[in-house]
């Protein structure tokens, strides 16, 4: 669940989104595009969305997963670059822009945003770090890992920590840095093992604690 120090306050947020326009988006409609213009600070108000960097190859890695209420693109809104990630959405969803001018004025009339927007950065600052780190492992224990503590992947619910984790082979292939059908055959075994049990778009955790030896484990690529 994202902490309330990761949030605005009720208030703060809607004075916010009233400075921008709403625009919605289908699943897997393009938000934004890495190394495009910035569209200004992008509040996600309703529904679920993925960034993910994309390799001129074609291939993808998936950076996060957001659930509304969030904010990102904030770091062209710092430092005055191009977007640095792409973003799709995944369901229906609700987003407002709000434009770099008005998103500075804003920041200099509610100084608790520039906090927020510090500890968004640094929070995905150390999800990176986590993702790059685990790269050195097997995908087994990757896999383990990232269903033990996808919170600290950067798979943001917004809702208190429950049983299912809603997310394609896809897409944890994409985090973990592997293939789907390699993702699928782990997870195929982990459900012989019952650690797990797979259903249409999710996946429910049946036995933490033997998932923990397989993430605990040493196990190198």
């Amino acid at each position: 669940m994202l902490k309330k120090e990761y949030l605005l306050g009720d208030e703060t947020w809607k004075k916010l989104i009233d400075l921008g326009k709403l625009r919605e988006y289908a699943a897997g409609e393009i938000i934004f595009l890495q190394d495009q213009p910035s569209q200004g600070l992008v509040c996600l108000q309703q529904g679920r969305i993925k960034t993910c960097i994309i390799f001129p190859n074609g291939t993808e890695k998936l950076l996060t997963i957001l659930n509304a209420p969030c904010i990102l693109g904030e770091t062209p809104l710092i430092d005055n670059g191009m977007n640095t990630c792409s973003a799709f959405a995944l369901n229906p969803t609700k987003i407002t822009f709000i434009p770099s001018d008005l998103t500075q004025k804003f920041l200099s009339e509610h100084p608790e945003l520039y906090m927020v927007i510090m500890r968004i950065m640094a929070k995905k600052m150390r999800w990176m770090h986590l993702q790059a780190d685990e790269m050195l492992y097997s995908i087994p224990r990757r896999l383990a890992y990232l269903l033990l503590n996808y919170n600290n992947f950067g798979i943001l619910p917004n809702q208190e920590m429950e049983e299912r984790l809603i997310i394609t082979h896809y897409d944890l292939g994409s985090m973990l840095g592997t293939t789907r059908q390699l993702i699928t055959k782990y997870l195929n075994e982990f459900c012989k093992l019952e650690l797990i049990e797979k259903r249409k778009g999710y996946i429910i955790i049946k036995d933490y604690e033997g998932l923990k030896r397989i993430s605990d484990s040493d196990e190198r690529n």
